[in-house]
């Protein structure tokens, strides 16, 4: 790979869920004459078989233009932040590499960070297995308060970091720790493994009432339109409700409804609060980890016919 490419920059279109990103993406694609490569940065859009609920682009749209990241693994199967920066790392390198653009779609936000600013992986030890299930059993028995509170103990900077008690990332600092006696986020900062490419970052902004609209629009469309047999044509298949990938908004309410733990309005409403926070926790965390040029809805026009993607893939940083 040549000079210029290793210091690329690359567009990504973050954001809130149903702000419009994929829109946005197909827009800037159209003007560049059918030279745009879409990495998709969605850690549900991964799994085959989960199209509605995710708000996968169709097959008509991933016509259009070349996606990537999409459908490559099942419900069942585990998919890392650093996994998935490896292999979009791969996709945007061979993009660069056939002259093509590629351009960063998603709101995960620690799947982003990991593909655009960096990533720490590590090879399990002997004695991961018997830690992962110590600290399984201590979460099922004494919660992730606990989990936590020990990882504070042995680790602060990473506690300070998960303040949000994620039990899978406390789990994997304090599994690391325990199978190493070192602190994670010491290792992790000191062997990062940083991509090839810098990142331009831009997302939609609308006012909060307006955003809340029309995630409670997208969520009566998907619950109305199939959503509800998608989910029980997964749990058909064999998938477990608690698993990860279905353990999530839409499909955790539609499994409710579907053991009758909740009737079907009750589920929609669900959904609809659910996602309007989980849309309020992805404007925090861009607004605090990474720099977002955002754009107001009604100036976007103007911004994607001002826009030269081409220059900019091209920018020496």
């Amino acid at each position: 790979m040549s000079d210029i490419n290793l210091k690329r920059s690359v567009l990504a279109i973050v954001g809130p869920t149903a702000s419009g990103k994929t829109d946005l993406s197909f827009q800037i694609a159209a003007s560049c004459n059918q030279k745009v490569d879409i990495i998709c940065a969605d850690s549900r859009q991964i799994y085959r078989g989960m199209d509605i609920g995710t708000a996968k682009p169709s097959k008509e749209e991933q016509s259009l233009f070349p996606h990537h990241c999409i459908d490559i693994c099942n419900p069942d199967e585990h998919f890392s932040a650093g996994k998935f920066a490896q292999y979009a790392r791969t996709c945007i390198d061979n993009s660069i590499n056939q002259d093509r653009i590629p351009i960063i779609v998603g709101g995960s936000g620690l799947y982003i960070q990991a593909l655009c600013e960096g990533f720490f992986s590590f090879e399990s030890k002997e004695n991961s297995l018997d830690i992962r299930q110590e600290l399984q059993e201590l979460l099922l028995t004494k919660g992730k308060e606990f989990l936590f509170q020990e990882l504070k103990k042995v680790d602060p900077t990473s506690a300070e970091e998960y303040s949000d008690m994620n039990p899978r990332r406390i789990m994997r600092a304090l599994e690391f720790y325990k199978s190493t006696g070192l602190q994670f986020s010491k290792e992790k900062k000191e062997h990062i493994s940083v991509p090839t490419f810098t990142t331009t970052y831009i997302g939609i902004a609308f006012q909060r009432d307006k955003l809340y609209d029309r995630i409670n629009k997208r969520s009566e469309y998907m619950w109305n339109n199939g959503l509800i047999d998608e989910t029980s044509q997964l749990l058909s298949n064999g998938y477990n409700p608690t698993l990860n990938a279905l353990n999530t908004v839409g499909y955790k309410e539609v499994v409710k409804v579907l053991q009758g733990e909740l009737k079907h309005k009750e589920g929609l409403e669900a959904m609809k609060q659910a996602t309007r926070r989980y849309a309020k926790r992805q404007l925090t965390w861009f607004g605090n980890q990474i720099h977002v040029q955002w754009i107001y809805e009604e100036n976007l026009k103007g911004y994607v016919e001002n826009l030269n993607i081409e220059k900019l893939n091209h920018q020496i940083s």
